[in-house]
């Protein structure tokens, strides 16, 4: 079994990896140059974790203490700048990477968030800004609108379901990697199964 900081980092590494990774490939649609790339890495893969970080204030972030952080987002750069083409052309794998990575995040977040003996309402809160903060950064910083502002697929929603899964499971106690995997499970269908069977959110009308 793992401990705690394990299973934590594992999952919050592995959404920053593909978080990067997604950031970087904007990149090179946009035409940027490495500077570029990497930039739109690390906001991507780390600013929802700064974000939470930074609200929760248990010290500094964890992006400028864990050793493995920053180098996860070197490697998805130099990953993709050496490969951007050919993993563009990936589209679906990136799709459900994607998808991964948001719940990842929203997991994490949550998790971090109770560990810090926040209530359940911040800890839905700051795992929601885990998930989304890197891909807001993003698009403000490319001048799109952010993702979780439009009408569209399941995304931000998927990231709640995620975030409402870890707190009942943990409420009832359960061991911490069950609540990774149920969680992460969650956020995953939501956000694939909006993406299959169209599921829309809610935009409401101006009568």
């Amino acid at each position: 079994m793992f401990d705690t900081d394990s299973v934590f980092l594992f999952v919050d590494i592995f959404g920053i990896f593909v978080g990067a990774v997604t950031g970087a490939l904007t990149g090179i649609k946009l035409r940027y140059d490495i500077m570029g790339l990497w930039f739109l890495a690390l906001v991507t893969g780390l600013g929802g974790g700064i974000i939470r970080d930074t609200m929760i204030q248990a010290g500094p972030p964890l992006a400028l203490t864990n050793p493995f952080y920053l180098p996860t987002v070197m490697a998805a750069t130099a990953a993709v700048a050496l490969w951007g083409r050919h993993i563009s052309q990936l589209r679906n794998t990136i799709t459900v990477l994607d998808a991964i990575a948001l719940a990842n995040f929203a997991v994490a977040g949550t998790l971090r968030s109770m560990d810090a003996d926040l209530s359940y309402w911040a800890a839905v809160l700051l795992g929601i800004m885990t998930a989304v903060g890197g891909g807001i950064m993003r698009d403000m910083m490319i001048g799109t609108t952010p993702t979780i502002f439009k009408r569209a697929e399941l995304y931000g929603l998927a990231a709640l379901g995620s975030c409402l899964t870890v707190l009942a499971l943990y409420s009832f106690s359960f061991n911490r990697e069950v609540i990774v995997l149920v969680g992460v499970g969650v956020g995953i269908f939501l956000r694939l199964g909006s993406l299959r069977w169209g599921w829309m959110s809610w935009e409401p009308r101006q009568r």
